[in-house]
């Protein structure tokens, strides 16, 4: 932990101060609100793994880091403005690079699973083995530009996760792909679809950002923090430790 302390330390002296001559400065950001444990609310308060990771990228003596949780189009809608620096969790694909500015590396990168029903024979599967099939999909969800952008996956929107997979247990649709983190935590608040499904395949890991506001005045230090901390939470094992109390259980 010394050693994880004295580290820090050094990251936030090489940095630029954001904290100018006027005193505190405040940094506010909008949360993907309803994609625990990667990122919801509890109790009213902004909660999860990426709300850690960028409170430890951006808190430091002169700084105050707030979240603002909102869904996931409101929280993109409001990062196009000054007042805040950017909005997380986020897809970055071609449509969205001319609106907002991304550092160099993501906020996470997490494995996305296939999923079907127990009783299937299926496994090892693939994207191309999900050509032609009718996939369960929540809507306005990313799961990596290839997969995105690929037409002839019959893509079944669902406002909620969980939502795809009742439809999944009921025969409705053969397959779902979910995030393996947001699947272990339904199953532990769903226990009626426990035993139901299983994952038979895997994408590719699928990696997630900040979209930070190219109004805001700071947005290139706020890049060039991020990709500066996020190496260092990666090098120090900080990042394992964050992903680890959130990842592994409630």
């Amino acid at each position: 932990m010394v050693r994880l302390r004295v580290a820090l330390c050094i990251l936030l002296a090489g940095l630029p101060a954001l904290a100018g001559a006027k005193g505190v400065v405040e940094l506010l950001f909008a949360v993907e609100d309803d994609w625990y444990p990667y990122a919801g609310v509890r109790d009213g308060q902004a909660v999860g793994l990426t709300v850690d990771i960028m409170r430890a990228i951006y808190q430091q003596p002169g700084v105050v880091v707030r979240f603002q949780p909102l869904s996931y189009s409101r929280c993109m809608e409001v990062a196009r403005t000054a007042r805040y620096a950017g909005c997380f969790t986020t897809s970055r694909n071609d449509f969205y690079e001319p609106y907002y500015r991304y550092p160099q590396l993501p906020l996470l990168e997490g494995q996305i699973r296939i999923y079907s029903r127990s009783n299937r024979p299926e496994r090892d599967l693939d994207m191309k083995s999900l050509e032609g099939q009718e996939v369960g999909v929540v809507l306005s969800y990313g799961y990596g530009k290839e997969f995105d952008a690929n037409t002839a996956i019959r893509k079944e929107y669902s406002t909620r996760e969980v939502n795809a997979f009742r439809k999944l247990k009921a025969g409705r649709i053969p397959y779902v792909v979910a995030w393996e983190g947001t699947v272990n935590h339904m199953l532990r608040q769903n226990p009626d679809l426990r035993g139901w499904l299983r994952p038979v395949g895997k994408l590719a890991p699928g990696p997630v950002y900040v979209s930070f506001s190219r109004a805001h005045p700071d947005v290139e230090h706020l890049v060039s923090r991020f990709d500066a901390g996020m190496a260092q939470l990666r090098k120090s094992g900080r990042l394992r430790q964050l992903e680890s109390r959130w990842l592994d259980g409630d």
